[in-house]
């Protein structure tokens, strides 16, 4: 009897490369035009569109692209705002480069996870997949600053109150219709659908 090859974890089929160069590009082009920032009156001057494609792209074809995709995130926006990150961090490389990868990296599979574990209701699954990516991005990049203390703590009610909400209302926004349409176009796409 032929035993068939197990799968790796790490090894993507052709529906995950794909998924994964989509919202990879996407990702890139959000963090390189203005369509990836929202103007608000904070000390960061901006909230963020940049974790949507993270969010789906970890729903869609598991926790690894949903990594990969945050990891295009994470060096996309560092290319771009290396200096504000390294601002934030006090100077120090190491907590600004701490900052910009690590949250990033786990906004796809903490979407995953979430929509996973409320499946069986698919629009909960996909509201809270989107806040839980978001609040991955939001509290990951400011707590990690807070806790390695080198943002003020005074900063974290401006931030909070104005970036939070309109990252939360995109993610739930973005992440509702796009979830729903591609399970009803194409029935076992949705990876963290899957039993």
């Amino acid at each position: 009897m032929e035993q068939t090859p197990k799968k790796s974890a790490l090894r993507l089929d052709t529906y995950q490369l794909a998924v994964a160069g989509v919202f990879g590009a996407l990702a890139i082009v959000l963090s390189f035009t203005p369509l990836g920032l929202i103007p608000v009156p904070n000390p960061t001057g901006a909230a963020t569109s940049l974790h949507l494609p993270a969010i789906i792209a970890g729903i869609l074809a598991g926790p690894v692209v949903g990594a990969l995709v945050g990891l295009v995130l994470a060096i996309s926006s560092w290319a771009r705002f290396s200096a504000t990150f390294t601002t934030f961090a006090g100077g120090n490389i190491l907590v600004a480069l701490l900052a910009a990868f690590v949250p990033r990296i786990l906004i796809g599979p903490v979407a995953y996870y979430v929509y996973r574990a409320l499946r069986r209701w698919p629009a909960v699954a996909s509201v809270g997949a989107g806040l839980a990516g978001t609040l991955t991005n939001s509290v990951g990049v400011l707590g990690l600053l807070i806790v390695l203390g080198t943002l003020p703590v005074e900063l974290l009610v401006p931030v909070f109150s104005m970036n939070v909400p309109l990252e939360a209302i995109l993610a739930v926004v973005i992440t509702l219709p796009t979830v729903a349409v591609l399970r009803a176009r194409r029935p076992g796409s949705v990876a963290a659908a899957r039993d």
